[in-house]
């Protein structure tokens, strides 16, 4: 018996492999057989290198007529390389050998075997001076030592080596791939480097009944340029290969980060260059590979090859030769945005067209981030949602207001410190007007914008719905002034009355669909506005007589069911019969104070049907010189009452607005 030169409970323990990563024991049996091919080639013989990879699954699970995919249960990994030889088998024994250090071996990688499986198995069969031998044993995690008697092997006509990983164990059995085509490009990908050259081994993938030859999927998906880029990045030296994958099943554009020709770190491409996404598989049919390789990278590699001991950022000018990845990767992904200029500008004119096309048309609070901000806007992914498009044009405008109050600030400060002079201050505070007017008027565009948009919501809902019916009237209250609320509740931009009248907006009181005597049994008029004798009045009701009233009653549209009991010039003048008592009060319990000199203004919101034209006509109101609506003022109760339909505020305020939305180009 032959004992190991570690314990290898506790080199286990030390061997970090993370459970998303579950084909990592895979990979590394692959890579050990094609370094044993190579092994063996280096040694002066001519033969056809092979790989065979066997998927071993739990027994078949059938549910009626569909049968489910097993899970795998184990891999079974066949080459005809040089074998377990002395040398290797020594090697083997050997915990951080240094036998294949000039292949880019750690001496460590078979440990990862036994972390997510049971226990390998090992029979290798190999000539030993012209005789076939056979050496097999068991490498679990707790052997001291193996047996390394050799048996004759005869009936063979080449090497045979054939390591089992058997028996995956949890957590990393959960996370392994159920079909056998992923688990083959997860192989390619590993190894790209390897099926890049001309002296790759035949590498087939065996799963039940089907079968993959991974040098063929290669051969059809995958395609390498003919020039490689040489990058320097600081003293060092980088080789980057471009590669186009016409595999879907790649779905990405990625940089693969190799050490020793074994991918170590794959770096989402997608996060460094905007305009790279899947529209270059959409329309040119690849996904961009990039296989980045140099001694750096060989000499940085951790011993387990799952990651590089480079600094993420910074550069550090007491070291010498040490480069952060962040320098790495911009150098790279200059090069790579290089390569596929042809595929990129036609991605980037689009969504700049866009982004143009809807900060003119849709958004145009925006439209000065084009001019002061075009390295932010040039970094918006393409193709996003329109939802997400305005959160990030909303996002760079936040970055902008910011960026204008600190240069703002840092002017003054050193205007004061005496770092500038008052001609310089005064040179440097024009270009800061210059951005603070574009943001006033970017708000300005916001607030029209808005306008236009509620406008529009208006004219959507005096149409008829598909079922036939009318929006209710709750939903054009809401949209003139929030329910149930009032003025001491929410901001002028809450709210619309600027649709019937910008002055309306300007009121010491307003009560939304707030019952009288803030009573649920009382009378509650829709909207109802009380004013001081001062058009624009931040007082409350401090118990004084108010100079003005104004009432709105809501109706749904084309409703055509009034009478002379029920319809909305009895409701207004019954309100304002109710209100003359000054027994009514606000919300806040105090009365509502009217006079012999409060005026009322009295609105009816509603469409002007047949049955609501008689009720006009028996009051002797007059039409209004577009047609669209009526008034009258009744003396007796000081009251001026205008029958507004939905078309007249439409109209009206479209024809106010006219100017602005013209301006903004909307």
């Amino acid at each position: 018996m032959r004992n190991f030169s570690i314990n290898i409970r506790g080199r286990l323990k030390n061997f970090n492999l993370p459970k998303n990563q579950p084909l990592v024991p895979l990979f590394e049996a692959v890579v050990n057989s094609i370094h044993a091919i190579q092994e063996r080639k280096n040694k002066g013989e001519v033969f056809k290198g092979r790989i065979v990879i066997r998927i071993l699954r739990e027994d078949q699970i059938s549910m009626g007529d569909v049968v489910d995919l097993p899970p795998i249960q184990s891999f079974e990994i066949e080459d005809n390389g040089v074998g377990f030889d002395e040398p290797n088998f020594t090697s083997f024994m050997e915990s951080d050998s240094t036998y294949k250090a000039t292949l880019g071996g750690k001496g460590v990688g078979r440990f990862s075997w036994l972390i997510a499986y049971e226990k390998a198995e090992i029979e290798s069969c190999y000539t030993d001076n012209g005789v076939f031998v056979k050496r097999e044993f068991e490498f679990t995690p707790d052997a001291s030592g193996i047996d390394d008697l050799l048996s004759n092997c005869d009936h063979l006509e080449d090497n045979r080596t054939i390591v089992r990983l058997l028996n995956c164990m949890k957590p990393y059995s959960i996370s392994l791939p159920k079909r056998s085509n992923t688990i083959a490009m997860r192989i390619i990908q590993h190894c790209l480097v390897y099926f890049i050259s001309d002296d790759c081994p035949t590498i087939d993938l065996i799963d039940s009944d089907e079968s993959y030859n991974l040098n063929s999927i290669f051969q059809d998906k995958i395609h390498s340029e003919e020039n490689k880029a040489t990058i320097k990045v600081g003293e060092e030296l980088f080789e980057l290969l471009h590669v186009k994958a016409e595999e879907s099943t790649i779905n990405g554009n990625k940089l693969y980060l190799c050490a020793n020709n074994r991918l170590v770190e794959t770096k989402d491409l997608d996060k460094y260059i905007t305009d790279l996404d899947r529209e270059i598989f959409d329309k040119a049919g690849f996904w961009y590979i990039g296989v980045l390789t140099g001694k750096y990278f060989d000499d940085t590699v951790d011993m387990n090859r799952l990651s590089f001991s480079i600094p993420e950022n910074g550069y550090s000018e007491t070291v010498t030769g040490v480069i952060s990845m962040e320098q790495i990767m911009k150098s790279v992904t200059l090069n790579i945005s290089e390569f596929l200029s042809d595929y990129l500008a036609p991605i980037t004119e689009n969504k700049m067209k866009r982004i143009n096309s809807y900060v003119t048309n849709e958004a145009p609070q925006f439209r000065h981030l084009l001019k002061y901000m075009p390295d932010e806007i040039a970094r918006i992914k393409p193709n996003l949602t329109r939802d997400k498009l305005d959160d990030e044009l909303h996002r760079i405008k936040r970055a902008f207001d910011k960026a204008v109050s600190e240069e703002n600030s840092q002017l003054l400060k050193d205007l004061n410190d005496g770092v500038i002079s008052s001609e310089q201050y005064i040179d440097k505070f024009g270009t800061q007007i210059e951005k603070i007017n574009s943001a006033n008027s970017a708000a300005l565009a916001e607030y029209i914008a808005h306008r236009k948009v509620i406008i529009d919501l208006m004219e959507f809902a005096i149409r008829r719905n598909e079922d036939g019916h009318f929006q209710k009237e709750s939903f054009l209250h809401n949209l003139i002034y929030p329910m149930r609320t009032t003025s001491t509740e929410i901001p002028y931009s809450n709210h619309n009355l600027w649709l019937i009248d910008e002055k309306l907006a300007y009121c010491n009181y307003i009560s939304s669909d707030i019952p009288f005597d803030n009573d649920p049994s009382q009378e509650r008029t829709d909207i109802m506005i009380l004013d001081n004798p001062v058009a624009v009045s931040d007082e409350e009701n401090t118990g004084t007589e108010y100079g003005t009233i104004v009432l709105f009653e809501l109706k749904r549209p084309m409703r055509n069911d009034y009478s002379s009991s029920s319809n909305p010039i009895e409701q207004l003048y019954g309100y304002v019969s109710k209100l003359k008592t000054n027994r009514v009060s606000d919300k806040n319990g105090r009365i509502i104070k009217v006079g012999g000199n409060t005026k009322f203004y009295l609105y009816a919101v509603c469409d002007v049907t047949s049955s609501l034209e008689q009720q006009l006509d028996y009051h002797d109101f007059t039409q209004t010189p577009d047609k669209m609506g009526y008034y009258k003022y009744n003396e007796k109760m000081n009251a001026y009452l205008e029958v507004l339909s939905y078309d007249k505020i439409i109209n009206d305020a479209k024809k106010r607005n006219k100017i602005l939305f013209d301006k903004l180009g909307i």
